[in-house]
């Protein structure tokens, strides 16, 4: 197979509605569209996506899982506020396991994560050169796209998982941080320079390539929060 078919697309066919209900979720809180402390309103949710409120429900309780929300006494389902403790707990987690995935990626000789990852390297700079904003659903799923094929080599398991979870989270902080055509940029040299490094099998050079690019997105983030007035210990 060849093009855009043959390229592993992050949950294009959702396996169940409630799956489908929670990308569409999940995508409105990292872009910002419900933004943190509101209510999410689930009732209008159930009727907007045309599905009932039990895998709304079922939903909620993945995006839970995912810190993106929290269920509230008397206030019901709320986008969870941002928590400077939150970032810096998520980005410490992912930089201890996503180098685990890059390095199966490394010795495995699975020639579809690399092709995967050049293919969404390449959408997300065609999107750049289009001026797409980097707030959009387009650079958010090429992204997205990018980093779970690479997450593909850490096999259906408990790693797999958390991998998708720690990067949705991080990934909330990284958007709401943007424009920043700067970081950017350098995001886009990174991204490149890991998969340059994964086809070369350097253990070394990518845990040295992730470890920047996850420190710079953390700062990035960071000076986000603390711009917005966020509590450093919160």
């Amino acid at each position: 197979m060849s093009g855009r078919s043959a390229i592993a697309q992050p949950n294009q066919t959702p396996g169940t509605i409630t799956d489908f209900v929670a990308e569409q979720l999940r995508n409105r809180i990292v872009l910002g569209v419900l933004r943190p402390g509101r209510k999410v309103p689930v009732y209008e949710l159930a009727d907007e996506l045309g599905v009932s409120r039990v895998p709304l429900r079922e939903a909620v309780r993945q995006l839970e899982a995912e810190s993106l929300v929290d269920n509230l006494p008397r206030r019901g389902t709320v986008v969870r506020e941002l928590s400077v403790r939150d970032l810096r707990d998520s980005f410490a987690i992912l930089q201890a396991v996503e180098p685990v995935a890059a390095h199966r990626a490394a010795e495995s000789g699975d020639p579809t994560i690399l092709r995967d990852m050049e293919y969404w390297l390449g959408q997300m700079q065609e999107l750049t050169d289009r001026r797409v904003p980097e707030v959009s659903e387009e650079m958010l799923h090429a992204h997205r796209a990018f980093h779970f094929a690479l997450f593909r080599a850490a096999g259906e398991g408990v790693l797999h998982r958390h991998l998708c979870m720690l990067w949705n989270t991080c990934e909330r902080y990284v958007m709401n941080s943007l424009p920043n055509s700067e970081r950017q940029a350098a995001a886009a040299i990174e991204h490149a320079e890991l998969v340059k490094r994964i086809r070369a099998g350097d253990l070394d050079g990518i845990d040295e390539v992730l470890r920047g690019h996850l420190e710079a997105s953390l700062t990035s983030s960071l000076r986000y929060l603390e711009d917005s007035g966020v509590a450093a210990d919160s």
